[in-house]
């Protein structure tokens, strides 16, 4: 294993036990292929819980309290990646080839943390790669306790609302935008997003989407089809949006942190690999 990054040369993924749905053998094999000179951590719903036991403790009621798996799959990714660090890969990622990690740390930063945008907004949470004890993930941790509290008493009415918010791509997203605003500069020089085109070359998302609920398709209709808001109250939404989004990031600012972050610098954009 290549121990000069600040990168961990770890590779995580998640599955509810050691035995692989068989829809995503063959994308995880294709995982273990390219990143064969990385350690592979498949972690399962009974060592994550042990893993928090020991070293999170803390998080255990909010752990236990989830409505739904893929809330505690979401909550998952963020403490073992503040805690290990490497690359977070989804079961139903096929890899291509591996990312060209060193390029990420060419800085001089002791950080480094790379997203994936995603559509209409923000980042998603199917890949992300960073060194381990970065801010960002020590802010998400932090804030899932009250993301959960904020929504638990109507997420079995909107569930595909309730997860986005409480631990999802929004809550990422939510946390990143609020510690760039904290940082002396922008763009942050240890934070950076790529878009699917320019991943192409290293991944393809299969999209199982295997969570969604009923709900879930009606929000993604609506959300692939811009004409639809104008017929749907478009300037009530995103008032209402908005002034959710300011009350949740003001709630979120507030809570307490169980670990501590400091800020640091550079993250260069990936080269063009043919």
């Amino acid at each position: 294993m290549n121990l000069t990054g600040k990168i961990p040369r770890i590779l995580h993924q998640t599955a509810a036990t050691e035995t692989i749905p068989n829809k995503w053998i063959e994308s995880q094999q294709s995982c273990k292929e390219a990143y064969a000179n990385f350690d592979y951590k498949l972690w399962t719903d009974e060592s994550v819980r042990n893993f928090l036991s020991v070293d999170y403790p803390w998080f255990l009621n909010t752990w236990d309290a989830y409505d739904f798996p893929i809330q505690r799959a979401d909550a998952l990714r963020y403490f073992i990646l503040y805690h290990f660090g490497g690359v977070y890969l989804d079961m139903d990622t096929w890899c291509n080839q591996s990312l060209p990690i060193h390029e990420l740390e060419l800085g001089t930063s002791a950080h480094y943390a790379l997203f994936k945008s995603t559509v209409p907004t923000g980042v998603t949470n199917d890949f992300m790669v960073t060194s381990a004890r970065h801010p960002i993930y020590a802010a998400a941790i932090n804030k899932l306790p009250i993301s959960y509290a904020t929504t638990r008493f109507w997420a079995r009415w909107q569930p595909y609302c309730a997860v986005m918010i409480s631990s999802g791509p929004m809550f990422l997203t939510l946390v990143i935008e609020k510690y760039l605003l904290h940082q002396p500069s922008l763009p942050s020089p240890i934070v950076g997003v790529i878009n699917a085109t320019e991943l192409a070359p290293y991944i393809t998302d299969l999209e199982s989407a295997s969570w969604h609920r009923k709900d879930a398709p009606i929000f993604m209709w609506i959300g692939k089809r811009s004409w639809t808001w104008f017929f749907m109250g478009a300037i009530g939404l995103a008032a209402g949006l908005s002034l959710f989004h300011r009350l949740l990031t003001v709630i979120l600012d507030r809570v307490p942190y169980k670990v501590d972050f400091g800020i640091d610098s550079s993250i260069p954009k990936l080269a063009k690999h043919a």
